[in-house]
């Protein structure tokens, strides 16, 4: 049974919800795996409602309700057939960290006993970042991610039929960082967007490049992260029968779609990548081959898409876009649009913006080169087949979409930004704003190139 991310409270809401979901196209334009952050474990274990699945289904419903809004104002109404839909699904991790083994429950011997409640938090949440830093730990959570969404995707294109097999990822907290780690597995092999050899054939219809676990243990860790060590652990499981071979005969036994686009929301990527980059010397830009290049025009091509998407006031997302161009540090990340604009507060404070613009003589400075270089992130790069040389041969750049997304601060957030911090980091599933901005892009995305530039 493939759980389809939709849960119904009351017999009564019922009838009226599936009434709404029979309005939406059979056709399913995307498939979307939701992932969760740290401490789900923890919250699972607090009452039905914190279990993720029903998680999973409000942020179905919201999505639901926006696809039916842009049907109805796109004249997709009734007696016309609107292009598809995009279904949720969720995705845990946790399972072999809480339920295997019981990280949690083991870590309570070694615990003391006061302020119980914070205490067992950190045995339950925190402990997911630290195993997570383990190199073995990291690697068997990928392997079960792996074999989960490659099964479910089986599984989802079987039973549905019109399904285009377009696969996209939204990760909370860890969960982004754990989903970027696994997309680094797939990247090398596509044909196309940033570091990709624009000599290759992409003619004919386009073949979709698949994430796979490899073969060989000592090809399946992240950048820099698996040694000796952790390569002998995977055999010694491996060899007990604890851990099945992800690949037989030099072919992938689990496999999915490279994901179109990767939201990352409330995450601390830019952290990691930013430890991970200062213990060698690499461009961050390596970790996001194949990114939708958006110029030069013998680059572009259709790879994946990135959206790091956080609340200002969320103490643990951090940025992306100054490790790719520095130079994007003073420069403030793009705004999710709040019901298509911005929110009452927002524009009083765009407006003073703007009038301190102003010169002297009541003129506006030139800003429209400035306006221009903020529609889209430039991204220092080199010849790819100057790559493994210490000095690369030729310097250039290309331009990307942008990555940071920034949330709109309600006027009460904004009166009270410690309360905000505090509810921020915990609020996305419920977001409005962020359901909407994701539904927009994945339709975006899912366009062809030059189709999408001209919709802009």
């Amino acid at each position: 049974m493939v759980w389809r991310g939709y849960w119904v409270v009351a017999g009564e809401e019922k009838s009226a919800e599936e009434n709404e979901v029979d309005k939406l196209p059979n056709q399913v334009e995307c498939l979307t795996f939701v992932v969760h952050g740290i401490g789900q474990y923890h919250r699972a274990q607090q009452g039905e409602n914190s279990q993720f699945f029903k998680e999973v289904s409000r942020v179905r419903k919201l999505a639901m309700k926006y696809q039916l809004e842009r049907m109805e104002e796109q004249g997709q109404g009734e007696g016309s057939q609107p292009s598809g839909r995009i279904e949720f699904l969720p995705l845990e991790w946790y399972g072999p960290i809480h339920v295997d083994v019981g990280i949690g429950n083991r870590l309570k011997n070694v615990t003391l006993k006061s302020v119980s409640s914070l205490r067992d938090f950190a045995n339950f949440a925190l402990a997911d970042v630290m195993v997570y830093l383990d190199d073995q730990w990291r690697e068997r959570i990928h392997e079960e991610l792996l074999r989960k969404m490659a099964n479910l995707w089986k599984l989802f294109s079987e039973r549905t039929s019109d399904y285009s097999g377009e696969v996209a990822v939204i990760g909370h907290f860890l969960g982004s960082v754990i989903m970027f780690d696994l997309m680094q597995k797939g990247l090398e092999k596509l044909p196309q967007g940033l570091h990709c050899s624009p000599s290759k054939d992409t003619s004919g219809s386009p073949k979709k490049t698949m994430v796979s676990a490899p073969a060989k243990p000592a090809n399946v860790a992240t950048p820099g992260s698996i040694d000796r060590k952790g390569i002998k652990i995977l055999k010694d499981h491996m060899a007990k029968g604890n851990i099945a071979p992800l690949a037989k005969g030099g072919h992938a036994a689990y496999e999915h779609p490279v994901p179109r686009c990767l939201f990352a929301v409330g995450s601390p990527l830019g952290m990691f990548l930013s430890i991970r980059l200062s213990q060698k010397a690499q461009r961050a830009s390596r970790y996001f081959r194949g990114l939708d290049v958006r110029w030069p025009a013998v680059s572009e091509g259709r790879g994946w898409r990135m959206f790091n998407v956080f609340h200002p006031d969320d103490p643990i997302a951090y940025r992306i876009e100054p490790l790719l161009n520095p130079a994007y540090a003073s420069m403030n990340p793009r705004v999710v649009p709040h019901k298509g604009g911005l929110r009452w507060n927002h524009q009083i404070k765009s407006w003073f913006s703007t009038s301190a613009s102003k010169s002297p003589d009541g003129g506006m400075w030139d800003l429209e080169g400035q306006e221009t270089f903020e529609e889209v992130l430039v991204v220092p790069t080199e010849d790819p087949a100057s790559f493994f040389e210490e000095k690369p041969a030729r310097q250039s750049v290309v331009t990307v979409d942008r990555v940071d997304y920034a949330l709109q601060v309600s006027a009460f957030e904004s009166m009270n930004e410690m309360l905000s911090a505090i509810h921020s980091h915990f609020s996305y599933w419920e977001n409005e704003d962020l359901l909407r901005f994701i539904v927009d892009q994945i339709f975006e995305s899912l366009q062809t190139p030059s189709k999408a530039r001209s919709s802009k």
